[in-house]
């Protein structure tokens, strides 16, 4: 009696064991995802190297943030052949005034400056017929302070560095203080040859 006992005992545990075998062995004989897709685990690999390389170089060149380019490309506007198209008017450059700003722009790299533009609107759009410097009393490389436009300007144009088109805060206050006595111009920002943010 005692000896069933002790065989009944066993029974169970030599059971558990075998089950536990066999689940091992189903186990080792599964794939890994890896296993079945060794092109996708390398594009995985690839896609996350890339990003986190995109990631360092984006806080290593912090001076020149990334995002203020993207924004800037999203929110400006082409100039082709002599018009800027913003989707709700045109800025139309007639007499060669496209050529003489580019001249411009090409020979003052080193620091803003800053434009008056002068000419007429017809149904919203704006003609560009003529354009003049206003003295400038500061220029740095990302600053510019100058004598009021006069009252028939219709664009205060300013330059800001390379392809950082977006408007400062102190660009806004300034448009909107214009505006009390012209409300019909327009503030544009020059950041490429062909490239322009219009408020």
């Amino acid at each position: 009696m005692k000896n069933k006992e002790t065989v009944e005992d066993h029974t169970p545990h030599e059971s558990h064991k075998h089950h536990e075998e066999i689940l091992i062995d189903d186990f080792d004989h599964e794939e890994t995802f890896s296993e079945k897709h060794p092109l996708a685990k390398k594009l995985i690999l690839l896609g996350a190297s890339i990003l986190m390389i995109f990631l360092m170089f984006s806080f290593i060149f912090v001076t020149f943030p990334i995002d203020n380019i993207i924004k800037s490309a999203l929110e400006s506007d082409p100039l082709e052949g002599n018009v800027i198209d913003t989707g709700q008017f045109q800025i139309i450059f007639e007499n060669g005034t496209e050529k003489e700003l580019e001249t411009w722009y090409l020979g003052e790299q080193e620091t803003e400056f800053s434009t008056c533009l002068q000419g007429y609107l017809i149904d919203g759009d704006y003609y560009i017929t003529d354009m003049y410097q206003p003295e400038m009393y500061l220029q740095t490389f990302n600053h510019v302070q100058f004598e009021s436009c006069s009252e028939d300007t219709i664009i205060m144009l300013h330059t800001h560095p390379y392809k950082s088109c977006l408007a400062s805060d102190t660009d806004l206050e300034t448009l909107e203080k214009t505006r009390d006595y012209n409300p019909d111009v327009l503030m544009v920002i020059m950041c490429e040859p062909d490239k322009f943010s219009v408020y």
